[in-house]
């Protein structure tokens, strides 16, 4: 951008419209520290020096930042509209955010993901929505819509759109398979965001033809190094359930710094609550020995030129007025934040309207539950002696295979005794009734059931439990409220969370989600689930592209044999 009209006042000749005195300036570019004025005329600045303004403000040697960027993120992970996201995040520092809407799109389609990019655009803060490049994320099970390059091509006219959302068929692209190339021909020159796992060698070096340019999937210091080595740049990725950053931090030094820079992908209503946002990505990578000024350097101008963000990123002149005022440095406790040069957040409140935006309530996304008609059977285990099982492995989404042969007539107590629930996914987009049922070890649950419309990446009914009529209730239940977290125990509804946007969000207050999920954790607990959060945990036991061992409305899906497998083997 070009500002011509703002030249007197970056000279200093005419007053600017805000100047912060007296404040020390952080560098991101050098990693430096400055003692200046800094200068704002039209939300954009001007100028450092020594300036004069229409309105003064001494910081008094506080730090002046720039505003930090999530460079990935799934809004739906939070639980709640984006407005009360917004709330949330912006007063902890977060000034832009990219995100990745494949979930609420895999429930409702184009429909779903303008109902996010609306609301999005409405708030004080840099918004970039990608288009997803994988709804569905898998044939191996049955999402709501599906979206070829046709049916995304009219959304890169929308303001907001930025690129491609995270490329997860990374098997489909290495292949050069027509259908997920379209999506990347697509999009051209934008950013293609990257999603591949553990892909190494001659399979990343065909992974990178196709013009991907970042991955937030890096899990180990051997793979970071392997991607920057050609060319990627690598999002240390901190989420809720995926905990990356400590693993990954050793890598960063002063000649590769450049290509490192932060996401948050999945952040759930607690974490956010107890922990924050980037603001805990920056605070966690100093305490565990990031230099400050080095850690900030990766929330701001590292991600904007990654992402190619022009503008944003860094305090210096030509660039957006978004900024900082950080009274504690160490904790990175944030005083004020300014977007476009405008207060809109102050002692960790919203200085803006959280009001949901006034629109219509499209059906594919408030009326998002169709189960087709359905009975106990669906939820009994086939005769069988020798059976297949999925098993938990603590703090991780990946499942274990295993076998366990129960008696001839096996009851609940046959499985409390081998620490199993029946786990079973129930199709919810197009009421064919499906429903597979799988064992599931490590749970925990000895009594009732637990099921949720959130289920990665489609977002069919989850439900666990130990009698088959529980079950039922608990599908019910949700189908009921047209979405949500249901927790049945004796029969009856103990607790649930309505989730009636897609199924996925909440209508309340951020606070309030945190407070109803925490409740509901400790009731599961007291049940006999042994995960810590066990609602978040479920949801992954669908999702058929993490191994080893995975639950779709049509079976078990073996990753390890690339094949459905049966529950019973004998």
């Amino acid at each position: 951008m070009l500002y011509q009209e703002l030249l007197a006042k970056a000279r200093g000749e005419q007053k600017a419209d805000l100047v912060f005195k007296n404040a020390r300036l952080v560098d991101v570019f050098q990693e430096e520290l400055s003692q200046a004025d800094l200068a704002v005329a039209d939300g954009i600045i001007v100028g450092t020096g020594s300036y004069r303004g229409e309105e003064e403000i001494d910081l008094k040697g506080q730090l002046l930042a720039p505003g930090l960027i999530d460079g990935h993120l799934h809004l739906e992970s939070a639980m709640v509209p984006v407005e009360e996201l917004a709330a949330m995040v912006i007063p902890r520092g977060t000034t832009t955010v990219v995100a990745d809407p494949h979930e609420i799109a895999n429930v409702a389609g184009i429909v779903g993901i303008k109902y996010l990019l609306r609301t999005g655009r409405s708030l004080p803060w840099n918004f970039k929505m990608m288009l997803p490049s994988c709804v569905p994320a898998t044939p191996l099970e049955s999402s709501g819509f599906k979206l070829g390059a046709r049916e995304l091509a009219p959304l890169l006219k929308e303001k907001g759109i930025w690129g491609l959302g995270e490329v997860m068929d990374f098997n489909s692209v290495i292949r050069g398979a027509e259908e997920i190339w379209e999506k990347i021909l697509l999009v051209g020159d934008r950013f293609k965001d990257g999603h591949a796992p553990g892909v190494s060698g001659y399979d990343l070096n065909a992974y990178l033809l196709a013009g991907i340019m970042a991955d937030h999937e890096c899990t180990t210091p051997t793979e970071a190094r392997e991607k920057v080595s050609k060319g990627m740049y690598v999002m240390i990725r901190e989420g809720s359930i995926t905990r990356d950053l400590s693993n990954l931090l050793p890598v960063v030094n002063s000649r590769n710094c450049s290509r490192f820079f932060f996401a948050t992908d999945d952040r759930h209503p607690g974490d956010l609550m107890q922990e924050g946002h980037l603001d805990f990505l920056v605070r966690k990578s100093i305490a565990e020995g990031l230099p400050p000024l080095r850690a900030l350097r990766l929330a701001t101008i590292n991600a904007a030129l990654a992402l190619g963000f022009r503008g944003i990123g860094a305090l210096a002149p030509g660039y957006q007025a978004d900024l900082l005022v950080i009274e504690d440095w160490e904790q990175l406790k944030i005083k004020q934040v300014y977007q476009q040069g405008k207060l809109v957040a102050a002692d960790g409140q919203a200085l803006f309207a959280v009001d949901p935006v006034v629109e219509d309530r499209p059906a594919l996304i408030f009326q998002s539950v169709r189960i087709g008609p359905m009975a106990v059977s669906a939820f009994k285990l086939p005769t069988g002696r020798q059976f297949r099982v999925m098993e938990i492995i603590p703090e991780k989404v990946v499942t274990k295979k295993g076998f366990i042969w129960l008696p001839t007539n096996y009851n609940s107590e046959d499985l409390k005794k081998r620490d199993l629930v029946k786990l079973a996914v129930v199709e919810r987009h197009h009421r064919t009734g499906k429903v597979g049922l799988a064992l599931l070890k490590g749970f925990g649950l000895t009594e009732g059931a637990i099921a949720s419309s959130i289920s990665h990446d489609s977002h069919n009914i989850i439900v666990a439990g130990l009698a088959a009529e529980e079950m039922l209730t608990a599908v019910k239940a949700v189908e009921r409220m047209q979405g949500g977290i249901v927790i049945i125990r004796k029969g009856r509804v103990a607790q649930s969370l309505a989730l009636p946007i897609a199924g996925l969000l909440s209508e309340q207050p951020l606070p309030q989600v945190a407070g109803r999920l925490q409740e509901m954790q400790q009731l599961v607990e007291e049940m006999g689930v042994k995960v810590k959060g066990a609602f978040m945990m479920l949801s992954f036991m669908a999702l058929p592209v993490i191994p080893e061992l995975k639950l779709t409305e049509q079976g078990l899906y073996d990753l390890t044999e690339k094949r459905f497998v049966t529950l019973t083997i004998d």
